[in-house]
């Protein structure tokens, strides 16, 4: 199928978040507007510590409520995903990860949203202390891995990666 990209305009742009609009000419030649968010990297970390998972809990204002979520976080502009979750790590839960392993990278919502995801596993944790953003709140929760209930949940960065920790569980 062949799709054209006509012209791309950008609409809106904070720090968080950029919206385009791009005319496309579809396969059947119709020509229709496009409206999407640009590209931000997120990077989200799961791991374990004495065979419990670090959550942190939060509220979101997109669908106002609290999530129980992974710590996740935006990329800089420039940085490396792999620097980037460490530092998003030990920023919102206190622990600085001496072994991070990459899972995977997907896209969230890609009808909407170029922005890629990166989800990591810690591991080899070492106590320190949180660094929060000065509008940043957020509560630390442990689950212990034999209490959770993977469809509990309702975020899907957190939602693979448990059923990233479900499968390597099944292999041991």
């Amino acid at each position: 199928m062949k799709f054209t990209h006509i012209s791309k305009k950008q609409v809106f742009k904070n720090d968080v978040i950029t919206v385009f609009e791009e005319k496309l000419e579809l396969p059947n030649n119709n020509i229709v507007t496009w409206t999407f968010t640009g590209k931000k990297e997120v990077v989200a970390i799961i791991a374990e510590i004495e065979g419990e998972i670090i959550f942190v809990k939060q509220y979101r204002p997109a669908i106002k409520k609290e999530l129980l979520e992974i710590p996740a976080g935006l990329v800089e502009k420039g940085e490396d995903v792999f620097l980037a979750a460490k530092r998003e790590f030990e920023e919102e839960v206190g622990y600085r990860a001496n072994k991070l392993e990459k899972i995977c990278t997907y896209y969230n919502s890609a009808g909407v949203n170029a922005g890629q995801y990166h989800l990591f596993y810690a591991s080899d944790l070492e106590k320190t202390h949180q660094h929060l953003d000065e509008n940043e709140f957020l509560e630390i929760v442990r689950i212990p891995i034999n209490k959770i209930d993977i469809f509990s949940f309702e975020d899907s960065k957190t939602i693979i990666a448990l059923s990233y920790l479900n499968m390597k569980g099944m292999e041991k």
